[in-house]
Parts: structure tokens; C-alpha cells; sequence
């Protein structure tokens, strides 16, 4: 038993210990400058589409988007990537928010109000739950599109590896721009977005599952008025 003992022991030692990283599992290398580069040596921005309840809109709205929709296809050079983002939204904050403002009220008619307002919520959530849903164009960028010389440049640093990121944004600016004003002609908001913004999408694309929101008084302050 002692000797079997000791073979564990030393099993475990000798196992090799494992220094991957998160990074070595994630193609994204740097976000900077409204550009998110990846180690195969493409780039991208994305573009945050605002949506429409297609079924609402008349006959010649949902003709309009869609012939705007076959417009933006077929004006474009290169592919790109239309991202639906949906999850569940956590308004456990905001119930405890309305408790409290219930407990604090002095009239009794707009806590009954405010009562009946968070049984409506409750109820909203319940099941399935509330989801949120966001729409994304991500519109790449590869080096090989500037030519064969840039890939020499890539391996290297200061001046020339400046001058190679500048020439990425500007044939992504020229893509972006492109895209926006096509979907801008259906109808609908483009907005593109910004470094921090970058960073917090791919973070809750890779860790979170729901989305809590944040609400303060002001949020109910029409409620109570």
C-alpha cells in the first residue's frame, strides 16, 4: 500500500503542469482604434444596426427594406458577418428597486400603483424570461487586401507596423462607411463601435449568459409622478 502510495505521489509530480492562458484559446490579439485585430491577420469593426418589428410596417414599408436590404447585398466587395446577440436580461435589481420604493412611498394610491407595476414585471419575466436581442455588422478587413508587401510588414515593429494599421483602418473606414449608408437607406440607425465598446461585447459574448441592468430612481420617476 506505502509503495503504491509513493507512485502516486511521484505520478503527480511528474505531471507536466499546463500554462495555457485564455489568450491561446481566443483569435483576437489587440483591440485599438475602433479595430479589433486576430492572429490570422485579419481586422474588423463592428457596425450596432438598430431593428424595425418587420410585420408592423405596410406593404410598401416591407417592400422599401426589402428592396434596401437587396441594395446593401449587392453592393458589396467583400462578405460580411450579421450578428444576432440575444440574451437574458436579470431585472432582479430593478423589482428590489420598486420594493423599495413602495415601503418608502407615503401615499397609499401610488404604492397600490407601483404594487401593481411590479406584479406586471414579475409576471414579464417569469417562464423563459426577458430577453434582450442586438443586431451587429462586422465588417473584416485581411491584410492580404493590401497586397503581398504587407505581410512582410506584419512581422515588424514602429514605424512600418503604424503605417500597416493606418492603412487597415482606412480600408475598413471605406467598407464601414459603405455599409452604413446602405442601411441607412432601409430605414434604419448604424452606429459603429467604439474601442471600449469592442471590448465590452467580446467580453460578454465570452463570460455572460445573462445581462443585468442597471436602474437607479430616475428610471421610475414617471411611475411615481
Amino acid at each position: 500500500m506505502e509503495a503504491i502510495l509513493q507512485w502516486l505521489v511521484w505520478l503527480k509530480m511528474a505531471k507536466p503542469k499546463i500554462h495555457s492562458t485564455t489568450q491561446d484559446f481566443i483569435e483576437i490579439v489587440d483591440i485599438s482604434d475602433d479595430i479589433v485585430f486576430f492572429k490570422s491577420g485579419y481586422a474588423c469593426m463592428v457596425i450596432e444596426v438598430s431593428s424595425v418589428n418587420f410585420f408592423l410596417l405596410s406593404t410598401d414599408e416591407q417592400n422599401a427594406r426589402i428592396y434596401g436590404y437587396m441594395s446593401l447585398l449587392n453592393s458589396l466587395s467583400s462578405f460580411i458577418q450579421i450578428l444576432i446577440v440575444a440574451r437574458r436580461v436579470d431585472l432582479g435589481n430593478y423589482i428590489k428597486l420598486l420594493d423599495e420604493k413602495i415601503s418608502n412611498v407615503q401615499n397609499q394610491k401610488i404604492a397600490e400603483q407601483l404594487g401593481l407595476y411590479r406584479n406586471f414585471i414579475r409576471d414579464l419575466v417569469k417562464g423563459e424570461g426577458l430577453l434582450d436581442k442586438k443586431i451587429y455588422i462586422v465588417i473584416p478587413f485581411s491584410q492580404l487586401e493590401l497586397g503581398p508587401a504587407s505581410l512582410g510588414q506584419a512581422q515588424m515593429q514602429g514605424k512600418k507596423m503604424l503605417s500597416l494599421n493606418e492603412r487597415v483602418k482606412s480600408g475598413l473606414i471605406s467598407k464601414r462607411n459603405n455599409v452604413t449608408i446602405q442601411v441607412e437607406r432601409m430605414g434604419l440607425i448604424a452606429r459603429p463601435l467604439a474601442t471600449n465598446e469592442l471590448i465590452k461585447l467580446y467580453y460578454e459574448i465570452f463570460n455572460q449568459e445573462f445581462i443585468t441592468l442597471d436602474f437607479n430612481s430616475n428610471d421610475i420617476r414617471n411611475v411615481i409622478l
